[in-house]
């Protein structure tokens, strides 16, 4: 079967066999978890800006580099991927414009949505193997929401938070990097913010 091929060029390979499951909102505008795993053993946490439509039957490219970047590690079964803003989109500046929208409207109801994603973060990071940020420079920095999100991935800085590879910002690279950038399969996590109370 032949790769997927993106557009420098590099072909990734197919999905090795796996299950699948997402959870979706009821309306179906926002995907709160995606999930493969190919063994028994617990699954990588990787949260990243904004979903796909990507969902139990369906891969994008970031999913088949996820497959790339994660199915051969030791202790790792599968991984849960959990997002920033929740809104499917394709788009990180249609999410953006989106989330700006919902908070001049209903600032009440956004927050609200914002706390139920945090919780189900605060939720699986606790039985994750690994936490691994990858969500590139999409993600502001200085947004009280990013710092709200890295506290619940890391459960208040319990956990160590890990990287694929580091931008030259300083972010935690997105799976599909290009180029230069490109990630190589196979290339060890970083620890990209150490648990608190020890030295990185």
């Amino acid at each position: 079967m032949p790769g997927l091929r993106i557009d420098d060029g590099v072909q990734l390979m197919p999905a090795p066999a796996h299950q699948a499951s997402a959870v979706f909102s009821p309306c179906g505008e926002h995907r709160l978890r995606l999930d493969r795993w190919w063994s028994d053993e617990p699954r990588a946490l990787v949260g990243m800006c904004n979903p796909s439509d990507a969902g139990v039957e369906k891969n994008d490219p970031t999913v088949c580099r996820l497959f790339d970047l994660l199915a051969n590690r030791p202790g790792i079964g599968g991984f849960t991927v959990v997002n920033w803003e929740t809104k499917v989109t394709s788009s990180p500046d249609e999410m953006i414009a989106w989330r700006n929208r919902q908070i001049s409207i209903d600032w009440e109801a956004h927050a609200a949505h914002v706390e139920q994603n945090l919780a189900l973060m605060r939720e699986l990071t606790a039985a994750a193997p690994v936490r691994i940020v990858a969500w590139g420079n999409l993600v502001p920095r200085s947004d009280r929401q990013t710092t709200r999100v890295l506290r619940a991935l890391s459960l208040d800085g319990h956990f160590d938070l890990h990287a694929f590879a580091v931008t030259p910002q300083g972010n935690p690279k997105h799976p599909m990097a290009r180029g230069g950038h490109r990630i190589m399969s196979g290339q060890p996590l970083e620890l990209w913010r150490p648990a608190e109370g020890r030295a990185g």
